[in-house]
């Protein structure tokens, strides 16, 4: 804005409905309450450093100045595009102009309280109106997923991750061919997670390295209870930050270590099949769910608890109103709380056509010979219960069977009866599977703490070896 702009602004004072002027950042919060109205309406400008007159008067603009700026932009819900610009006068004095368009998101809210603009007059927005906005806000489907993350920018982004997902994107044709040559912002452009070159929550949620401090939502809870309730003692205990594909992988992971796998043989065969507890599929399918429909809006994480006669998978944030319990087995209208989200699922080959994702459920319980699953709307989330076909035994004593443990470490186990000793690179390498070298390390202090292995020797020259009693 040039400097002409202003005289002509001033000139005019504040008989337009959307302009204040405010003397000097000593009335900030006046000022930034003034944009939370016009944001709520249909937009405007504040200017600082110009008397209510119209008189200039200009205001000296320090570091100080500038990050007390900052700091009170962070307090607007939800996050807003305030355009702040800084002209010079003389002096060594400025005009600080800022500056909103109407609000998309509205109502929005300015330090917990919202604001009205109504001809020139900034107040508190009353209850009822603040409440039928937010009616209004859902029916236009804005979510929390699709509010800019403020202050985050492409460089937090798991570029690896990002490439994983196009290039399966397009080995099953839901991605176009073409799509391999997209820039990176091209590619954040095609799933709509960047706007005005700003992030938004849902790319930090989907592909972010590190998850920030504020996106408590990122995070999932896992435990294994000693029994079948929640009095009961942890056997394993663990909460896991992070995007969402890390939850899915370390959730999944997870389950394996602490389901039991039956062996069993085939009438007229010699070759041994391995069946899980659980399906896997099946309860991958109600991971995913959780992760897609949870309410992103609470800070709650999802939990997943291990009994030893079920898994229960809860999500915070309550069914549609629109959809019933009862519905969920039976073909319905999806309805998405998280379209950005599911669409890199989809994308990405995890997910099938919205709404056929708790059949899918129910036929891979019924497929394994286990009950159907039982969902249930408890404390504003939704839970569901997977019920064993018998309970779970547990190791009491390494002279027990080792039925309870993951494949993995009874493929651990198998090696060092065979072996006698292994480090554990020559045990990663002999396993033969996909994993991380954590995991393996994981795996390897749990058999351990059973008093199954043991080692001797330091870090990654340990030699490990089985406990023969």
């Amino acid at each position: 804005m040039l400097i002409e702009e202003i005289q002509d602004v001033s000139k005019i004072g504040e008989e337009l409905i959307n302009v204040e002027f405010k003397t000097s950042t000593a009335d900030l919060q006046g000022a930034c309450e003034t944009i939370c109205g016009f944001l709520n309406n249909k937009g405007g400008k504040v200017f600082i450093g110009i008397k209510n007159n119209g008189v200039k008067v200009g205001q000296m603009v320090t570091d100080r100045t500038r990050q007390e700026i900052s700091n009170r932009i962070k307090k607007f819900e939800p996050p807003s595009d305030i355009d702040i610009s800084y002209i010079s006068m003389e002096d060594s004095k400025f005009i600080i102009v800022m500056t909103v368009d109407a609000g998309p998101h509205a109502p929005y809210v300015f330090d917990g309280r919202p604001y009205q603009r109504i001809e020139s007059t900034t107040s508190i927005m009353p209850q009822h109106l603040y409440e039928q906005l937010l009616v209004e806000r859902g029916h236009l489907n804005y979510s929390w997923e699709s509010f800019a993350a403020n202050n985050l920018d492409r460089f937090i982004l798991d570029e690896e991750e990002i490439s994983k997902t196009i290039k399966h994107g397009i080995n099953i044709k839901r991605i176009p061919e073409n799509a391999v040559h997209d820039s990176f912002n091209d590619i954040l452009l095609r799933f709509e997670l960047l706007e005005k070159q700003q992030l938004k929550n849902a790319a930090i949620v989907l592909f972010s390295k590190s998850i920030p401090i504020e996106y408590a939502q990122c995070t999932i809870k896992l435990s294994r209870f000693d029994g079948i309730n929640v009095t009961n003692n942890f056997i394993d205990n663990q909460q896991v930050r992070g995007n969402v594909f890390r939850l899915l992988d370390e959730a999944s992971d997870f389950i394996r270590r602490h389901m039991s796998i039956a062996g069993f043989y085939q009438p007229d065969s010699f070759i041994r099949l391995d069946k899980p507890t659980l399906p896997v599929l099946a309860v991958r399918e109600a991971l995913i769910n959780a992760i897609c429909h949870r309410d992103y809006q609470t800070s709650a994480a999802i939990t997943m608890a291990i009994f030893d006669d079920r898994l229960e998978i809860w999500n915070p944030g309550a069914l549609p109103k629109e959809l019933r319990i009862e519905d969920l087995n039976k073909f319905h209208e999806s309805k998405p709380r998280n379209k950005l989200i599911a669409n890199v699922f989809y994308s990405r080959g995890m997910i099938e056509m919205w709404g056929t994702g708790t059949i899918k459920i129910f036929e891979g319980c019924r497929e394994h010979g286990i009950p159907d699953p039982i969902f249930s709307e408890v404390s504003g989330g939704v839970l569901i219960t997977f019920m064993y076909e018998k309970p779970m035994t547990k190791v009491k004593s390494a002279n027990q069977n080792v039925g309870h443990l993951a494949r993995r470490q009874q493929k651990i186990i198998s090696l060092l009866e065979k072996s006698l000793e292994l480090t554990a690179l020559e045990i990663f390498e002999q396993l033969g599977e996909s994993m991380s070298e954590r995991t393996l390390r994981r795996d390897l202090a749990e058999l351990r703490s059973l008093g199954l292995i043991d080692s001797r020797g330091r870090s990654i020259n340990a030699i490990w070896f089985k406990v023969v009693r």
